[in-house]
């Protein structure tokens, strides 16, 4: 008896162990899907030495961002040459000093060859620019320039081929612009386009965020389910001694529903945040992400976060 009792304690362990095997492994499995499915695409910090491989040939080269005379220009350090990126514009000025408006790099494969493009957003002459460079065998094609301040990705991460858009925030979706890299050229697909996806809500949130008093009643703008601390964000805002500028966004999708419409988009949004009684010194750069998530009752976008980066 005493060994058959034994048996069942060693094959009882024996289940609860392999029990709790599967949970970890299932708790892994879907902490990893959903990482996945929320990867993010963020602002390079080039002070950090970041290394990406950006010319296809398996060694990682470095970005080297250079100031100098009022003039900014992104060099790629590969394993065979330096290639300044300013090369490439007409009149050699990729970006020029904004104290409060640094460039952003952003890196991502729209062409989905497995090299990705870099994206550049930032300004010039006090003017908003942005720039998508794509690698072609032997230097950097300059795909895309324009001035417009609104730009992302759609169909970033999915099975469709992404899509690139831009566009101006003061022009609205009558300056929607959007093409595909596909086999190292520009398809524009402006004309396929007449919409942009959680434009509207984020517009209201822009507006919002730009008046000089926040109203009495938030307009419908987010879900029922954004956490509250969220929400008090917009009453921390010191209205009373500053004001806030918008600059420009860039934006992105990461999860999608049955249909392959976009259920949430991400958007980095950048703010020009001054003193209303100094000077241009006072002047700084105040960044906010927000996510959105499409309402399946009414098909529009609302803001579910809100987090506050500089």
């Amino acid at each position: 008896m005493k060994i058959i009792i034994i048996k069942k304690k060693l094959l009882a362990n024996t289940v609860l162990y392999l029990s709790l095997f599967a949970v970890i492994i299932t708790l892994i499995y879907f902490i990893s899907n959903n990482f996945e499915s929320i990867q993010t695409i963020s602002p390079i910090n080039i002070s950090k030495d970041e290394h990406y491989d950006l010319t296809g040939d398996g060694i990682k080269d470095t970005l080297e961002m250079l100031n100098s005379q009022n003039k900014i220009d992104l060099n790629i350090k590969s394993s065979k040459d330096d290639y300044f990126l300013s090369n490439e514009i007409k009149d050699k000025i990729l970006f020029t000093t904004n104290n409060h408006l640094e460039p952003k790099v952003f890196i991502h494969d729209i062409s989905r060859d497995n090299i990705p493009e870099i994206i550049l957003i930032g300004s010039k002459d006090n003017k908003p620019i942005s720039y998508i460079f794509h690698w072609n065998k032997d230097k950097f094609d300059l795909v895309s320039s324009n001035q417009n301040n609104v730009s992302g990705i759609l169909d970033c991460k999915n099975s469709r081929t992404p899509q690139f858009y831009s566009l101006s925030s003061s022009e609205g979706l009558s300056s929607l612009k959007s093409f595909m890299l596909i086999n190292n050229k520009s398809l524009d697909t402006s004309k396929e386009n007449v919409t942009l996806p959680s434009l509207d809500s984020a517009t209201q949130f822009m507006n919002l965020i730009e008046s000089q008093y926040l109203p009495d009643d938030l307009p419908g703008i987010f879900t029922s389910t954004i956490d509250k601390k969220n929400l008090s964000l917009l009453w921390t805002l010191d209205k009373e001694n500053c004001s806030y500028t918008f600059q420009n966004a860039f934006f992105y999708d990461y999860r999608w529903n049955d249909s392959g419409e976009p259920s949430s988009i991400r958007w980095r949004l950048s703010f020009e945040k001054s003193d209303k009684r100094g000077s241009d010194a006072s002047k700084s750069e105040f960044v906010l992400l927000i996510d959105l998530n499409l309402d399946k009752i009414d098909s529009s976008y609302k803001i579910n976060s809100i987090q506050k980066i500089s």
